[in-house]
């Protein structure tokens, strides 16, 4: 849908100073701005009215101007004036990693999980992640992990020894902690299931052997039941399918990504099991709600996800992360291949290029040396810090570029111990290049998370919103958790239910207002009559 123009034109009508606090505000007319109703608006306030940066619009009756309070109360008088209402901050479903605390992943935002969380839960819904298994010690996990299986050992454990399954646990239902991340649904009953390897791959065998103990599971306890099954592949399987009508009879959801075999201008059809019948297909979007370029398309895609550089847990100390903090800031920046482990917080010292003559005699021992670079490699300048006792080494980039960094640019270097080497961008190096003294932080180190792309994403963005759901109506049928997130989800393709988006971009909270309003105080439904918007359920 193509945006129109809205702006007008701008009228500064005052030069004049003041003094009462102001704040923008948009003003909405009886009449158009341009066909008089500015003036008639005017004319029915007196002269203590001062509008200031006033900008017209056509794309409705009114205008935006900077106000003070008394001047809204003026205006809210006036008989030209239908409503007054204050500007709103809009932004780009983008976030920076908390390197202090807890990050709230962009896709949470995107999905207004936070808001939904605050609704009154009525049970607790199990969730069982179908992948290369779960760290369940990961202090995001292990409060909420129930249990699991492991298909190739026939064992009930399931400890993932590749990654992908516990980036997508924690998606779903990583804890509200005050830590790393925050899941769309972090007060579930999380299960394991490991039907794929330590390379990331599995068989049908494996796949049903999977479902068939979900659906026992289910039969031994009860309960509400959401399945992610973030993985498939281009070819079907009449067992497989079968499989899927049963677990569907069973009342169980089964969510699944689309698939990553699409490249820009080449759509390629949606992967199975997500384009089962009895299984919801889910697309990507990256933080713009703009398709991922890899993510599948076809009729069977049911919503859209974020799915682009998602942030979730990964298996504990399997990842690292390098940031460089000073008095005002922290920053996450990159290591070189090679970097020693660790952090040191210790003064540092800019000595340019880094050239064994521009280290000060003693000027650099057990400080931190600030190189820019250029003139001769990431080692050698390593190794002139080295030799004038330096303990840690910041080299800042001399252009825009981003390709890696690394300290083993001869044979000598893989048999050399380094210490501590972190790159810094252009602008930032040389902001501290300029202030020439002060304290820094550096530090390459462990973590537990990590940023994935894929409709592997995607899937369990859905599938957290959906337990999330079924917590404040424990009574529903999955057909209308289904018409609810259908509903209320944006739209983001061609009107209606279409082959890139589905139904859209789902919004959780929406979808609990208009399924559940007595969850939420004060809540209420959006007027629309339930009902399915496409799709293949």
């Amino acid at each position: 849908m193509k945006r129109a123009t809205v702006i007008l034109f701008v009228l500064l009508l005052t030069t004049t100073a003041f003094a009462a606090e102001t704040r923008r505000y948009l003003v909405a007319t009886k009449r158009p701005f341009a066909a008089g109703g500015f003036k008639a608006l005017q004319d029915s306030v007196d002269t203590s009215v001062e509008l200031r940066r006033v900008n017209g619009f056509v794309a409705f009756r009114g205008f935006a101007a900077e106000l003070t309070d008394d001047e809204v109360a003026t205006l809210r008088a006036s008989r030209e004036v239908r409503w007054i209402e204050p500007v709103v901050e809009r932004h780009a479903f983008d976030f920076a990693r908390n390197l202090k605390g807890q990050t709230i992943p962009y896709g949470i935002v995107a999905l207004s999980a936070r808001q939904a969380a605050a609704g009154f839960r009525k049970g607790v819904v199990n969730v069982a992640v179908i992948d290369t298994g779960i760290d369940y010690n990961h202090p995001e996990l292990k409060a909420i992990y129930a249990g699991g299986y492991n298909v190739f050992t026939k064992t009930n454990d399931p400890m993932d020894d590749h990654g992908h399954g516990t980036h997508v646990s924690g998606t779903i239902a990583a804890a509200d902690n005050n830590l790393g991340v925050i899941g769309v649904a972090p007060n579930v009953r999380l299960w394991s299931v490991k039907m794929l390897n330590a390379g990331g791959s599995g068989e049908s065998e494996g796949m049903i052997a999977a479902l068939e103990w979900v659906m026992k599971k289910k039969q031994e306890i009860g309960g509400r039941w959401v399945v992610n099954m973030s993985l498939g592949s281009d070819q079907q399987s009449e067992a497989e399918r079968e499989v899927f009508a049963r677990v569907a009879d069973e009342d169980i959801i089964v969510v699944a990504a689309a698939g990553n075999a699409s490249t820009a201008g080449n759509p390629a059809p949606v992967a199975f099991p997500a384009a089962y019948p009895n299984v919801l297909a889910i697309a990507a979007v990256d933080n713009q709600r703009k398709l991922a370029f890899f993510s599948c398309q076809g009729p069977e895609i049911d919503f859209a996800a974020p799915g682009v550089n998602v942030l979730s847990t990964v298996p504990v100390g399997t990842n690292t992360l390098a940031y460089i903090s000073d008095d005002t800031s922290i920053n996450e920046v990159s290591a070189l291949n090679g970097s020693k482990r660790g952090t040191l917080t210790a003064p540092y010292v800019y000595v340019g290029l880094g050239r064994p003559e521009d280290f000060p005699a003693g000027g650099v021992a057990g400080k931190i040396a600030l190189i820019q670079r250029g003139d001769t490699t990431f080692a050698n300048k390593t190794r002139a810090a080295k030799a004038a006792n330096a303990a840690a080494v910041v080299i800042f980039n001399n252009d825009a570029s981003v390709n890696p960094w690394t300290l083993y640019s001869d044979a000598a270097a893989n048999k050399e111990e380094w210490p501590i080497v972190l790159r810094l961008s252009q602008e930032q190096g040389a902001a501290l290049a300029a202030k020439g003294t002060g304290t820094l932080t550096v530090s390459h180190d462990n973590d537990d998370y990590g940023e994935i792309s894929g409709t592997s994403m995607s899937a369990p963005h859905v599938a957290g919103a959906m337990a999330l759901l079924w917590s404040f109506a424990p009574d529903a049928r999955p057909d209308e958790l289904y018409s609810a997130l259908a509903m209320t989800a944006i739209d983001l393709g061609a009107p209606g239910h279409d082959v890139e988006f589905g139904a859209g971009s789902i919004n959780v909270y929406a979808a609990g207002l208009r399924l559940a309003p007595s969850a939420f105080v004060g809540g209420a439904t959006t007027g629309r009559g339930m009902g399915r918007r496409g799709g293949k359920k």
